[in-house]
């Protein structure tokens, strides 16, 4: 009777950490400054050359911290380097509201690179072992499916409340973050740790080796850490481009709050439609449309910049809300349970890996030339990168 009552307990403690992480990931995503961001480096003399710049080496800091933080979780619990990453998320945007120059903020940055790679990884990993306690691991993906969605209404809310803000000062939106941030440190200390997997008892380095060789040797793995990584590049160099494209298309800058809302709410549709979608089309046709438009939007809004344009962004944006619980619950399938936080930490710094070498590039190709072409140039060299994924993907599959 007394164990049966426990077990009841255990379980509503574990089921509690749903309610708390869709919270959690709500308040980490109330980025007020997101629509303003392009413009208020480039307020403090910053050019496209140095944004792209000071995201790489924010892309460096989490290639080099990602797995060794990653590991981490797995050995100590995935509750507290969640809460570690609060700390550190609080600290690098105060620096980010009060700094004035590019040094300022890569100190900002590089807190921040700390802040995300605790979290990376050690958040789905958390989630998943908890919905394994509580043997609902099936609904990994629509639980998934509902925070991105909260993520993505919180970053819709917070935008359209930051540009009007941002009308009055542009600082006052980094405190706003802070303050949600703060409140998000408070709800991750009542985290329940799943009991169902096993800490990892091997040393860093073996525990580290041990997961890029399953990394390595798993090709179905190694596919699909690759394709994340090179679908998280090119998103991400397209949204630091989507504010001075708005502007060349001709968007009023007291418009951007809004439209940079709407992109949220249809990433929104992509995420709570991405379990049926993805049941409809199947695995393979589901990385064929996740490659496809992110591709050939891209290319194409090299070519347009018309009002009319911005709509190939909505595209992207319902992409963006489609692909992650999409994409990692098709790698969570072939991770081991002892190494899931850092094999997830490995997905994560192979897309800061490919962002720290090609983002400079495609940010300078804006500044020489122009945004449109850089854009092209994106665009058409994803074309080739999944391209060249899938068929080696089919080499692999007819090797077996």
């Amino acid at each position: 009777m007394k164990t049966s009552l426990k077990n009841k307990l255990d379980s509503k403690k574990i089921e509690s950490n749903i309610w708390k992480f869709y919270s959690f990931k709500f308040l980490r995503e109330c980025v007020f400054w997101i629509p303003i961001i392009t413009l208020f480096w480039q307020s403090n003399g910053l050019s496209l050359t140095q944004i792209m710049l000071l995201q790489a080496l924010f892309a460096a800091g989490i290639f080099i911290l990602e797995i060794p933080t990653g590991a981490l979780a797995d050995k100590v619990g995935r509750k507290y380097t969640m809460i570690i990453s609060g700390i550190f998320s609080i600290v690098g945007f105060s620096i980010y509201a009060i700094g004035t120059n590019f040094w300022h903020f890569l100190a900002a940055e590089m807190t921040l690179a700390i802040a995300a790679t605790f979290l990376s990884g050690a958040d789905s990993a958390f989630i998943y072992d908890s919905l394994k306690q509580l043997k609902k691991e099936e609904q990994f993906k629509r639980v998934m499916g509902n925070t991105k969605s909260l993520m993505y209404l919180a970053a819709a809310i917070s935008s359209i409340l930051g540009s009007l803000i941002a009308v009055y000062s542009m600082r006052a939106t980094f405190w706003l973050s802070v303050l949600a941030l703060c409140i998000m440190f408070i709800i991750s200390l009542g985290f329940n740790e799943p009991t169902n997997y096993e800490k990892t008892k091997k040393s860093y380095r073996k525990h580290i080796v041990e997961s890029l060789k399953e990394a390595y040797n798993n090709k179905e793995l190694l596919f699909l850490l690759l394709f994340y990584a090179f679908v998280s590049l090119f998103l991400r160099v397209n949204l630091w481009f989507y504010q001075p494209y708005m502007k060349d298309s001709g968007l009023a800058l007291a418009l951007f709050g809004i439209v940079w809302a709407s992109f949220n709410f249809f990433a929104i549709v992509g995420s709570k439609s991405a379990n049926k979608l993805e049941s409809f089309l199947g695995e393979k046709a589901s990385l064929y449309f996740i490659a496809i438009t992110i591709a050939i939007t891209t290319l194409f809004m090299g070519s347009y910049f018309a009002i009319l344009g911005i709509g190939l962004i909505f595209i992207q944006q319902f992409t963006r809300g489609f692909n992650t619980p999409i994409l990692e619950a098709y790698t969570h399938k072939h991770l081991s349970s002892h190494n899931r936080a850092t094999l997830m930490s490995i997905q994560g710094m192979l897309a800061s890996f490919m962002f720290f070498i090609l983002g400079p590039i495609f940010g300078w190709l804006a500044d020489k030339f122009s945004l449109g072409r850089s854009l092209q140039i994106t665009g058409l060299f994803a074309i080739l990168v999944f391209l060249g994924l899938f068929i080696w993907k089919s080499q692999q599959n007819n090797k077996h």
